[in-house]
């Protein structure tokens, strides 16, 4: 089996050696970058290993990402989109949240929201049977469905392909999932939450951590 094994990988590392070019992988799960090299003879076999340990990515959650951080921080500097990235595949790696990037993204809660229903009514009061105009104030409990990302509740125009912003969250997601995510763990690796600085959450239990751009993110 051995012996059979390293026959195998002696003729796929020729056919590519002999091409001068590694090929991309692409299925409907996984999608790999394509490296073209040169045709020099030195360069091939590192060419060759270069292209067995390429990353392998969901393109799903490389769109996911790149969507997320797109309209997230579209307009925020690098640091800012790395931020929102890392929050976004944080969730994804906890269990409090949906166990994928699309998932995370995805997310609607839904909570209780108490609201004051006030109601008249006319009685008969007294002996002469006198009406009387009376209200009354309930509170009842409505359900409401709010989005994790408030922009999966909204009409969002679908990013153009050659919009500076979205290219550099394409390039954003596709390095935090191509390995850059363990390069930014250790300053980024507790990031949870985040809003807008314009915005005053009532949030409690949650500890602030930093603020970049028009953002402050939390554990």
């Amino acid at each position: 089996m051995r012996k059979l094994l390293n026959v195998v990988l002696t003729v796929i590392g020729l056919m590519f050696l002999s091409s001068g070019v590694a090929a991309a992988y692409d299925n409907s799960n996984s999608i790999q970058v394509a490296y073209n090299y040169n045709d020099q003879p030195g360069d091939k076999l590192g060419s060759f290993v270069q292209t067995l340990i390429t990353p392998i990515i969901n393109p799903k959650d490389l769109e996911c990402l790149a969507k997320n951080i797109f309209y997230e921080s579209g307009s925020e500097p690098y640091e800012g989109k790395i931020a929102v990235g890392m929050v976004t595949i944080n969730r994804a790696k906890h269990p409090s949240f949906p166990d994928s990037i699309c998932d995370v993204v995805k997310q609607r809660t839904t909570k209780s929201v108490p609201r004051k229903v006030t109601t008249s009514y006319v009685v008969k009061t007294g002996y002469f049977g006198k009406l009387e105009r009376r209200t009354e104030t309930q509170t009842v409990w409505d359900n409401v469905t709010t989005c994790q990302f408030s922009w999966n509740c909204m009409k969002v125009k679908s990013p153009k392909k050659d919009d500076p912003r979205w290219v550099a969250s394409q390039q954003v997601a596709y390095e935090l999932l191509a390995g850059g995510y363990d390069d930014h763990e250790e300053k980024y690796g507790n990031l949870k939450y985040f809003h807008a600085t314009f915005v005053r959450p009532a949030w409690r239990g949650v500890k602030r951590i930093i603020r970049i751009g028009g953002h402050v993110f939390y554990e």
